[in-house]
């Protein structure tokens, strides 16, 4: 049914009201990384996997006869240029089935309230990240309140190694927990002609500014960044992917398939060496605190 167009003017000033307003620690984050917000025109990642987030952030589709699924919804700010993104594909917004997420921060998880009230799309979520999806960021182990974002409400919770059908397409949730509780590394398979790929979404493998030594809010979390580590690396992985596209090349690899190299995304080490670097940056900080809780006895 179409809405007469003073109905439609109120539903445009409502709809955007019932989300969260940016925090102002949101707004100095994104001073200090403008490219969260800066516009990307969305393109084929390989087969039919597709980028349709901001030039700082991932947000990748995945589609399918069936039904389509976007991963993650950058920062709430995002979810316009996502949704442009995604109808200039020519997709539309109602074939977006499932929303999944990699990880409940605002910077990944602060468009997916007003995605999935546009597409009518479920969300989906690890076990352990519900909860702080629910809460909109709130009281999370290592930002507190600092990071609040729209709460979104999880329509289906997947384990580790939990298989999601959507006709012929199946993603994986492979639990990498350490960044949040319930970081999660999407993986799947895209298509062209007869070549198949193992995409690999890496969960963030950071920690900035964590207190590591003596967390009361997420005592296991040394042994949790430790077994991400573990399982990254092992991972079978022809592309890999990451909620902070720098964080693997994204865009020097691009840059390099522009200039004729067809297979520059490609690269069967990619996970390996994402998860050397960040175990070697985890490992120099938690020593670093360790060495400080040593000198304050």
């Amino acid at each position: 049914m179409r809405l007469p167009i003073t109905a439609t003017l109120v539903l445009s000033l409502i709809v955007p009201a019932a989300f969260a307003q940016t925090s102002s620690s949101e707004q100095a984050s994104i001073a200090e990384h403008p490219p969260w917000i800066a516009p990307q025109q969305p393109f084929r990642v390989y087969g039919n996997t597709w980028y349709v987030g901001p030039r700082g952030l991932s947000v990748l589709l995945v589609t399918a006869p069936t039904g389509d699924v976007l991963i993650d919804g950058g920062v709430p700010d995002d979810a316009t240029m996502i949704e442009a993104n995604i109808r200039q594909l020519g997709i539309e917004l109602h074939d977006v089935k499932w929303i999944l997420n990699s990880h409940a921060h605002f910077d990944h998880a602060g468009g997916i309230a007003r995605i999935a009230h546009d597409t009518g799309a479920q969300v989906i979520a690890s076990v352990a990240d519900a909860p702080l999806l629910a809460r909109g960021g709130l009281n999370d182990p290592e930002y507190g309140d600092r990071f609040p974002f729209s709460p979104a409400h999880v329509a289906r919770k997947v384990i580790d190694g939990e298989n999601l059908h959507l006709g012929d397409l199946v993603l994986t949730a492979h639990s990498t927990p350490g960044h949040t509780k319930g970081s999660t590394t999407w993986t799947w398979t895209s298509c062209e002609g007869k070549r198949c790929l193992r995409m690999v979404d890496i969960g963030s493998l950071s920690a900035p500014g964590y207190k590591l030594i003596g967390n009361p809010k997420y005592p296991t979390i040394v042994k949790d960044f430790e077994y991400s580590f573990a399982m990254v690396s092992t991972l079978p992985c022809d592309i890999a992917l990451s909620p902070h596209p720098e964080v693997v090349d994204m865009w020097a690899r691009v840059a390099k398939r522009k200039k004729g190299d067809a297979d520059a995304l490609i690269d069967p080490t990619g996970c390996r060496a994402y998860s050397k670097v960040a175990r070697k940056s985890f490992e120099a900080q938690l020593a670093k605190q360790r060495q400080d809780a040593a000198l304050a006895k």
